[in-house]
């Protein structure tokens, strides 16, 4: 990722995050100036990392949230009997596992 799609991730999860709070909603809870948020949401200012510690707890959010991309096109595995097969595999041990999880939390809940 280049340090503009950085930039980019970095402004769109903030107004994402940020949902119907103003800039200067966030800026207050956040403790940081009104135009930090609205540099960094202009892609103009770079952010330190104290400020966006401060951002991403006023915004609810881990760190590095912040820098995920949301607006990639999700992947498409096409739906061949093969695939279809390998999705009932992958389930079939994924509710055993958690079977066996919920059964062995529940017997040592009982033997307490």
């Amino acid at each position: 990722m280049t340090e503009i799609e950085l930039a980019n991730v970095l402004s769109s999860n903030i107004k994402k995050y940020r949902g119907k709070m103003t800039q200067e909603a966030l800026a207050e809870k956040a403790g940081v100036s009104v135009q930090l948020v609205n540099g960094i949401e202009g892609r103009r200012k770079w952010v330190s990392k104290k400020s966006l510690s401060k951002l991403a707890a006023a915004l609810g959010v881990e760190v590095y949230q912040l820098f995920v991309p949301h607006d990639t096109k999700p992947i498409v595995i096409e739906e061949t009997p093969k695939n279809e097969r390998i999705r009932a595999q992958i389930t079939e041990e994924v509710v055993d596992d958690v079977r066996r999880a919920m059964t062995k939390a529940l017997d040592k809940i009982l033997k307490e």
